[in-house]
């Protein structure tokens, strides 16, 4: 029981990289419940033995928002010779409220390093002395109190990856290919669109006792983002930040610490993944060899902040409309920037493989595209000949024919472009169809021509380089050319 919590609080405590500042334009987003001014109190554990309740522990309180790491025990022990089940939970945390120094508001939260004595009630702490080893029960145990839900029992197999690479994040990096985030910590906070580039904070250490072993806190970031494909959250970044000082002190002092995306981290191997939720984790202590009952890490004022850069950051990518053949988007951008980029292609394609258009405004529309398809879309907004911004993805599925007025769509190859790829000019030949209308789009959905026909033929004029849908409405149904000006 005692090993399963120390692996919880050495396993935050890995995420040690050093990150270099990012000195751009700023907004902040506070941590919701971050400034711990609302409290919860819960009512005392009990287990039963022989028929009787016995207390756990004496009731607790937790910051509104918060939890801490509980041990499920179903088990049958032998007693006295005796075989008793024992279904419980045992909470494993001391958590505190700071109502006297809180930086901001009226209080903070203490996370406490505890030996079982600290947290168990003296009976059930008896019984806990009598069936496990003396050393199990006087170690000393790290509070972690978090955002989400840390699963001990599941966690302990990341334990290997995590110790082989403390020095930076590439522990990160053997998560993603081997394990499932979903297994070891559940839950966390919407980010809503907020780009996370920094942590900020108040806080103070203050240690049972000062010597050259001092111990240590640490609070962790990790970012993740629901993968609506395979149905789970996916751990796409993290960051973390250790937290000592070298007195015991009443002043709070601030600290910050950088948040990596996969992306930014390893920008060779992974793709930038936007986080959409957060997880945050308090740890009051992560040193790896010597821990000390009592010492407390305390911490308040909890924010985010982000780093737009000169091109903002792409907001609300969303879907306006779509029928059988197309699909119209729009977005927002938190700055102005040149132009964007729409890469899109059927579901699964690798960035970079797929179709690429550039737009001016902030919505384009994706034509022709296949019906009843999956399509992936990523939009970047890009300013000047370097700086661009990272990709926001939707999924988007077209409709099924026939198209609403009972238009369908034809493929009619007796129509032909002829030059194509064309110099400025185009003959669209009919080849006897009976063509009604005519209408030339821009490869971002732009209408630029709409013609009433007549005759076998008629001529397009193209106003500059790019790619063109020629849209043609026949009594069979809609044709829908691709036309190249050079």
């Amino acid at each position: 029981m005692n090993k399963k919590s120390l692996i919880v609080c050495l396993l935050m405590s890995c995420l040690l990289a050093t990150p270099a500042s990012r000195a751009q334009v700023a907004d902040t987003m506070t941590v919701p419940f971050g400034c711990f001014e609302q409290w919860n109190s819960f009512a005392g554990d009990t287990m039963s033995l022989m028929g009787l309740p016995i207390p756990i522990n004496g009731g607790y309180t937790l910051p509104d928002g918060w939890d801490i790491p509980r041990y499920n025990i179903n088990d049958t022990v032998t007693y006295m010779g005796l075989s008793i089940p024992i279904n419980t939970s045992i909470p494993l945390a001391k958590v505190s409220r700071d109502s006297v120094n809180a930086p901001e508001g009226g209080s903070a939260l203490v996370a406490e390093s505890f030996a079982f004595q600290d947290v168990l009630d003296p009976m059930a702490y008896s019984l806990a002395s009598s069936l496990l080893d003396s050393s199990l029960v006087n170690e000393v145990l790290p509070t972690v109190i978090s955002t989400g839900t840390v699963n001990i029992d599941q966690i302990i197999s990341l334990m290997g990856l995590i110790f082989s690479n403390t020095e930076d994040l590439s522990w990160l990096l053997d998560i993603v290919d081997t394990a499932d985030f979903n297994n070891y910590i559940t839950g966390g906070f919407p980010l809503n669109g907020f780009q996370p580039g920094r942590l900020l904070g108040y806080y103070k250490y203050i240690y049972d006792h000062i010597d050259d072993s001092r111990d240590y806190g640490a609070i962790v970031a990790i970012g993740t983002r629901y993968d609506t494909i395979n149905h789970r959250r996916m751990l796409v970044g993290a960051g973390s930040k250790t937290l000592y000082q070298l007195y015991d002190t009443v002043t709070y002092e601030p600290f910050y610490m950088d948040y990596f995306s996969i992306g930014d981290y390893l920008p060779d191997n992974y793709d930038y993944i936007e986080a959409d939720s957060m997880v945050v984790l308090v740890i009051s202590s992560v040193g790896e060899k010597r821990r000390f009952r009592g010492s407390r890490l305390f911490v308040d004022s909890l924010q985010l902040v982000q780093f737009p850069g000169p091109c903002g950051r792409v907001e609300n990518l969303r879907e306006t409309y779509h029928d059988y053949y197309r699909v119209d988007l729009a977005w927002n951008n938190s700055a102005t920037p040149d132009r964007w980029e729409v890469e899109y292609g059927r579901s699964g394609f690798t960035v970079g493989t797929g179709t690429v258009m550039t737009v001016t405004d902030s919505s384009c529309v994706i034509a022709p595209l296949e019906p009843v398809t999956s399509y992936d879309v990523y939009v970047r907004a890009l300013c000047g000949d370097s700086a661009e911004t990272p990709r926001v993805f939707i999924n988007v599925t077209t409709d099924s024919m026939p198209r609403p007025h009972g238009i369908n769509e034809v493929d009619d190859k007796r129509i032909s472009l002829r030059p194509n790829p064309a110099q400025g000019r185009c003959m669209v030949d009919f080849g006897g169809v009976n063509v009604e209308q005519l209408r030339v789009y821009t490869i971002d959905g732009r209408l630029i021509q709409e013609l009433a026909v007549k005759g076998e033929a008629v001529e397009v004029e193209l106003p500059q380089a790019g790619v063109y849908i020629v849209e043609l409405y026949t009594a069979q149904g809609l044709v829908h050319k691709r036309l190249v000006n050079k």
